[in-house]
């Protein structure tokens, strides 16, 4: 039954969403991902470092690629190992619950669709999860039921807490609640005492060895990956938000460049300076820091999946995904339930594992920030709790009025404050970012489907309106509206000098709408973000075309009548030369702003002296980079 039910839903959720272009291209973590295992296929040295992302889910992928799959069939793929989670699920719930209780919670995770919506990327999600609960289910069996293999059961878990560990390294924070259960069980002769944490110890180190080994190889001890101190950081400083990942692009380049800059080049190195970053912002702040512990915990129970790479929304409301809409039992359901399960149904040694396994997980959870994807491991188990509760209220009602009130009352106080948007995550802004992607996903071919600029330059601008604030979709569209223009910049020059004015003329006038709307947008995401070196840059390389679009109304015997025309080239240049300095002074060390002032430098000079304004603008220009050139 509990496998039916996961398979339909998986199903319902794969028959639309495999038309989706998020289904067919891989985005943001599944890009980086993606281009792992193609390295590792090809083998070709991808992260000559220390990790600093978890390697389960490269390696993984880069297996199933040898194995002849794409895409679409690593994704149906993973569909089926949820499948599997939801089996293991119950059986670990036959063990800690009644068998009613068991089949009820497996089935309420079994049709959580926010799980099939994790397992349908090309992230670690489907196979941690599935780690996690064997891992479970053989810690449970050897506790319950010791024998004298029953160290050999222990070890087998902790190896698969630690292959699971490869793929979400805070899993291993439940060490100490499995080693604590243990000795607590231990004392009443229960369970074989906390010396069993020992093989599971031992298990987890030898699941997480080879990363650590590889790791030791480049010179930095770190355990699986080193990005602790970026997720720290994004969770603790003047810009979180309690929800929001930094994702790869403006702020990311930012932050690694300003990290190189204080002498942190290695992942390890790089995590360490982040988390010192982070707990000297906490410590300085300690009024801000509470108000986004407060705000995360109320996250973390709502009913709105935090975005992460994906926005479920999108999939629900654009493409037609209707498990993933509000109206499908969902989280919207399951957690009121399950935090009154957590709270009132009566304390059991083996329930209490599980419980303190989710609470653990949940508080480790606040320190970064909540996103769908980090909450949706510890659903499984919370689907347990929600129908233990219900299962509890039912009994209450027959023999025990006045604990079935009071229960009765705080669940429907959690269904109305877990299902009140407090942070509009519904807003239509969160949906900007999954414009940003698709535009990506139209600018780069991938599994033989061509690039579509028109469609990127739409969903780009999309981005833009939805969220002004989004610097990443300023920066990409305007450097998209850049690389438009500059094949006819190219041109004009040409077409003037062949007598063919018309067509020139025609081309500027193409051109220079494009090249202002990308000053626009470049302009806007160094407002947002003034250390975006791509921006300057991309302002500086307008501004420089603009100048030649200037210059190129210059006639063929250059009069005074032309002084307006050489004297906007020249303001153009200057401009050029302000935007790539700026960015020269970001990256000290980019060559790419320097050609560009040499290049800005060596056309303002060219412009022909019509009128004694032009000399004396010229002059001015010169002496930007300290006297006459020679």
């Amino acid at each position: 039954m509990v496998a039916a039910v996961a398979l339909l839903v998986r199903i319902l959720f794969w028959l639309p969403a495999s038309r989706s272009l998020f289904m067919q291209t891989p985005v943001v973590d599944a890009s980086f991902f993606d281009q792992w295992a193609r390295a590792l296929v090809e083998g070709r040295p991808f992260e000559t470092q220390a990790f600093f992302k978890p390697p389960l889910a490269g390696y993984l992928l880069a297996m199933l690629y040898r194995l002849g799959l794409g895409m679409p069939g690593v994704l149906v793929l993973q569909l089926g190992v949820g499948v599997v989670t939801s089996v293991l699920t119950f059986a670990v719930a036959r063990l800690a619950f009644r068998p009613r209780i068991a089949l009820a919670g497996a089935l309420a995770a079994a049709a959580l669709p926010i799980l099939p919506f994790f397992e349908a990327q090309m992230v670690a999600e489907a196979w941690t999860m599935a780690l996690a609960q064997g891992s479970l289910l053989l810690f449970l069996q050897a506790a319950i039921a010791p024998t004298r293999h029953g160290n050999r059961r222990f070890a087998a878990a902790g190896l698969l807490l630690g292959l699971a560990a490869l793929g979400r390294p805070n899993i291993l924070v439940v060490l100490p609640v499995l080693g604590v259960w243990l000795w607590r069980q231990g004392r009443g002769g229960a369970a074989p005492g906390w010396r069993a944490i020992v093989p599971v110890a031992l298990g987890c180190a030898i699941g997480i060895a080879p990363a650590t080994l590889h790791n030791l190889r480049y010179g930095e001890f770190v355990p699986v990956s080193a990005n602790f101190g970026v997720n720290l950081l994004t969770g603790n400083g003047d810009e979180a938000d309690g929800v929001s990942a930094i994702p790869v692009g403006v702020r990311w380049d930012g932050l690694q460049l300003s990290a190189r800059q204080r002498g942190a080049v290695k992942p390890g190195a790089f995590s360490d300076l982040l988390a010192r970053d982070a707990f000297k912002w906490m410590a300085a702040n300690p009024g801000r820091e509470l108000q986004l512990l407060l705000k995360k915990s109320v996250l973390l129970l709502n009913a709105r999946e935090g975005r992460n790479n994906i926005n479920p929304r999108w999939l629900a409301e654009k493409e037609g995904v209707f498990v993933l809409a509000r109206w499908w039992p969902g989280t919207w359901l399951l957690l009121p339930l399950a935090v009154a399960g957590l709270v009132f149904v009566p304390r059991d040694p083996r329930s209490d594992l599980l419980r303190w396994l989710v609470v653990v997980q949940a508080a480790a959870i606040l320190p970064f920030f909540v996103a769908a994807r980090f909450r949706a491991p510890l659903l499984p188990l919370a689907a347990l709790f929600a129908a233990a509760f219900v299962a509890q209220l039912l009994e209450w009602r027959r023999a025990d009025v006045r604990r079935f009130a009071l229960a009765a009352g705080v669940v429907a106080a959690l269904f109305t404050v877990t299902n009140i948007d407090w942070y509009r995550l519904g807003d239509a802004r969160w949906l900007a970012q999954d414009e940003f992607n698709l535009g990506v996903i139209n600018m780069r071919p991938f599994g033989g489907r061509q690039p579509d600029l028109a469609q990127a330059a739409g969903h780009l601008r999309r981005a833009t309106e939805l969220d002004p604030g989004d610097v990443d979709a300023h920066m990409r569209y305007g450097a998209l509206l850049l690389s438009q223009a500059r094949p006819d910049v190219d041109r004009v020059a040409a077409l003037a000098t062949a007598g063919r004015a018309g067509e020139s003329t025609a081309l500027v006038a193409r051109a220079a709408p494009l090249l202002e709307q990308a000053a626009v947008h470049s302009v806007r995401a160094l407002e947002v973000y003034p250390r975006s070196h791509l921006s300057a840059l991309n302002l500086g390389l307008c501004r420089l075309l603009q100048g030649e679009l200037a210059r190129a109304a210059l006639g063929p015997a250059s009069t005074a009548a032309d002084e307006p025309a050489a004297l906007a080239a020249l303001s153009f240049y200057g401009q050029a030369v302000a935007a790539l300095r700026l960015a020269a002074t970001i990256d000290p060390l980019w060559n790419d702003p320097r050609q560009g002032l040499q290049d800005a430098r060596r056309r303002a000079l060219s412009v022909p002296v019509v009128t004694p304004a032009v000399a004396a603008a010229q002059q001015r220009f010169d002496a930007l980079f300290g006297g006459p050139s020679r």
